[in-house]
């Protein structure tokens, strides 16, 4: 009975040893992919100018973008996640600017831009590149493409610095889109100092926008956004500011961005270290006990003194080497009258 339960526990013992390997390189893998089913709202208030399109004229107001992702779970699969992601700016008081609407797939695991699923920038096919909303799980410092939705084109994130934000230990990352030309817009000629009734004006944006990424999860705790879009003339000179704010996330979207990456890190440290530390140290010690229980005690050896035979010199024979009896002791055995 002994020997089956020590054999029993170090079955007992090599399965949890067996799970601990499995939930470090296996499970894990599984618990770091990207919701089909996301959902998720950021809002970053700021200051800016905005060209008022009812008047054409330049107007300076505290703005809001309210940024709203969510996934599209008919779409997604195994291996991609599809987002909607629409991008609201207004005044502070409800007037509407400008509103963005976005498709994006992306790897679940890598969370890099997949070509599929109709992807498309306000209704119009458009080609991802790099990250979108968010980075890849264990965030190297390094550079990483992420995705401009105004210039529909990645432009490197550089990594910076680690930064404390809302308690979490954070990589700062800051990207730079360039001065170019997103397109033509017809407009008043006077709009842009030209002469003529109507100008097919270049519209010119740029933006600084910094991140501060949890690297664990990926997830952007905290975004800040310095954009600029303006109508030149035919020079090549700005002459009409279409947007400049400076927007950044407030403290109630802080503050779920983080709430969302500790989740995300409970997950993966109990999988990664929990899990496989407590089930290896356990599964050892069963396995161990076990082991002893199949080898059994080895019984200790008795004194030479308590043995029931005495030791016999070598090359003496048995009947030679019984101690001489005392002559008393003989004679009581040949004449009981004599035992007394």
């Amino acid at each position: 009975m002994r020997r089956f339960a020590g054999f029993v526990l170090i079955g007992l013992g090599a399965f949890l040893v067996s799970a601990a390997v499995l939930a470090r390189f296996y499970v894990l893998d599984q618990v770091r992919v990207i919701p089909i089913d996301r959902f998720s709202q950021t809002v970053a208030p700021g200051t800016g100018t905005y060209l008022d399109p009812g008047t054409l004229t330049e107007k300076r107001a505290d703005l809001v973008a309210t940024r709203r992702l969510k996934g599209d779970v008919a779409a997604s699969n195994d291996t991609t996640a599809v987002w909607d992601v629409s991008v609201v700016l207004e005044t502070a008081d409800g007037t509407f600017v400008r509103a963005s609407l976005d498709r994006v797939a992306v790897d679940r695991k890598s969370s890099e831009a997949v070509h599929c699923c109709g992807e498309a920038v306000d209704g119009e096919a458009a080609r991802h590149e790099g990250m979108s909303y968010k980075f890849p799980f264990s965030t190297p410092k390094e550079d990483i493409p992420f995705w401009d939705v105004n210039a529909r084109k990645a432009y490197p994130a550089r990594y910076v610095s680690a930064e404390k934000i809302q308690g979490l230990t954070t990589d700062k990352f800051i990207q730079q889109v360039p001065v170019h030309q997103l397109r033509t817009q017809e407009v008043p000629g006077s709009l842009v100092g030209e002469s003529t009734p109507s100008f097919q004006a270049p519209v010119v944006y740029s933006n600084t926008r910094t991140v501060w990424v949890e690297p664990k999860t990926g997830v952007i705790v905290k975004g800040s956004e310095q954009a600029k879009t303006t109508l030149q003339d035919s020079t090549g000179q700005d002459r009409a500011t279409v947007l400049e704010a400076t927007l950044t996330f407030d403290e109630a979207t802080q503050r779920a961005q983080a709430d969302l990456a500790k989740d995300g890190i409970k997950k993966i440290n109990l999988v990664a270290w929990m899990v496989p530390v407590v089930a290896l140290v356990l599964g050892l010690a069963v396995a161990a006990v076990g082991w002893l229980l199949v080898r059994g005690r080895p019984q200790p050896e008795a004194p030479a003194g308590d043995r029931g035979d005495e030791l016999v010199p070598a090359g003496v024979p048995p009947e030679e080497a019984e101690p001489e009896r005392d002559s008393s002791v003989r004679d009581s055995h040949r004449d009981p009258s004599r035992r007394s």
